[in-house]
């Protein structure tokens, strides 16, 4: 039996990337919404992964991984300026869709925003269900907002962060954060007016925002 004494966090790095990429197919995409229930199907694009994977280069990446055994990543969280989450050219109707959906989350939450604008956002929070129920969701939050305090090169006063599902949101509430918006799916659609997701009725995503 796995405790949390038995889980080290650390940045992750380029030699990361397959490890990364077999995390975030296997725990994180077939529990996010914005994936799973996209009008194109489920199935994750290519530029969706790149773009999450392109994070190793700018040490936004943190990583739980066993001690005794490093190559075996349990959790994965991802952030990074707000301004600067985009960085793989969009190649696909669903990842256009999905970065559209976030602008737009994006522009609504910041007029409701605690701090100033660009923030430090999390995108990506991801735990192996073999080992939930051990903090380390809140712990690589946790070390998110640390990150987000040492940034040399830029100075932020927020982190926030869109909780798609019950829970992430869960975590950001037992870390403090405040609630500023929050976005029905079903309300979202396309400049023909079509539905982008095939959400349950009233599932919705939540922006929190936490103050440093």
């Amino acid at each position: 039996m796995q405790s949390s004494e038995d889980i080290e966090y650390v940045i992750a790095n380029r030699s990361d990337r397959e490890a990364a990429r077999n995390l975030l197919a296997t725990f994180f995409y077939p529990e996010e919404p914005l994936t799973i229930a996209h009008r194109d199907g489920p199935a994750v694009t290519p530029d969706d992964m790149d773009n999450y994977l392109s994070f190793l280069d700018h040490n936004g990446v943190i990583v739980a991984r066993l001690r005794s055994d490093h190559s075996t990543l349990v959790g994965i969280s991802i952030g990074s300026p707000t301004d600067s989450a985009l960085n793989v050219p969009i190649e696909t109707r669903k990842f256009a869709d999905i970065v559209a959906f976030l602008g737009l989350l994006y522009d609504r939450a910041s007029l409701r925003a605690l701090g100033s604008r660009p923030s430090y956002n999390v995108h990506a929070l991801a735990v192996n269900p073999a080992y939930r129920g051990l903090g380390i969701g809140r712990r690589l939050m946790e070390e998110q907002i640390a990150l987000a305090k040492q940034t040399n090169q830029r100075a932020f006063d927020s982190v926030t962060v869109d909780a798609t599902g019950p829970f992430s949101a869960r975590i950001m509430l037992q870390l403090g954060m405040k609630e500023i918006y929050r976005m029905r799916f079903e309300d979202y659609k396309d400049d023909q007016g079509n539905p982008v997701f095939r959400m349950a009725p009233g599932a919705e995503v939540i922006t929190f925002e936490k103050m440093l």
